[in-house]
């Protein structure tokens, strides 16, 4: 249960996708302008994220390997992506009602995400087991949940500063993603893996 822990941990605060991998960037700059889109990605993403790197484990264990078809992973990840993002879009709402109302407007943003695809494929690359995998998923998740509404505040209190017209719009945005970056680099030590 604590190695559980460690890996969600790990992966929203050491490895986060946004501020280390990269993976996450440009979702992340494209949902920060208003607070409540940036909630509803989010949302999104808690739900998607830890329901696609369990899928894909299981494919990857159950089917591409013992096949000795490797070589379709990003096909069939691909593929599984678009599959539960359209199964959460229409079944979603049986599940839970409010929920699925809400989660229905991001999905078509999510299953189109760098970071869904991008999470999966560093699953699969860390040979994470199903446990392991259910938990990189949610950490993935959380991390990128926090950095998004992170930036998302950022942007909303740069808009009423006053900032030199060289740096404007997307020149300080990214100046304030490197610095974000940095003070993640501080948990590093936080974690020995």
């Amino acid at each position: 249960m604590s190695e559980f822990i460690l890996i969600i941990f790990s992966a929203a605060l050491v490895n986060n996708i946004i501020v280390l991998g990269i993976i996450g960037t440009d979702p992340a700059l494209a949902f920060m302008r208003r607070m409540d889109v940036a909630t509803g990605l989010c949302l999104t993403i808690l739900v998607l994220l830890p329901l696609v790197t369990v899928s894909g484990f299981l494919l990857d264990y159950w089917i591409l390997v013992p096949l000795q078809l490797e070589y379709f992973q990003l096909l069939v990840f691909v593929s599984t992506v678009i599959l539960i993002t359209l199964l959460l879009k229409h079944y979603g709402h049986r599940i839970n009602k409010k929920l699925g109302e809400q989660i229905n407007v991001y999905l078509p943003f999510a299953g189109v995400n760098t970071t869904v695809l991008g999470t999966l494929l560093l699953n699969q690359e860390l040979s994470n087991t199903f446990l392991k995998s259910l938990a990189f998923g949610m950490g993935s998740a959380l991390g990128f949940s926090f950095v998004l509404l992170l930036m998302t505040a950022v942007f909303e209190r740069l808009e009423v500063a006053d900032v030199p017209v060289p740096f404007r719009g997307l020149p300080i945005i990214l100046i304030t993603l490197a610095l974000i970056s940095m003070a993640f680099m501080g948990f590093s030590g936080l974690i020995n893996q």
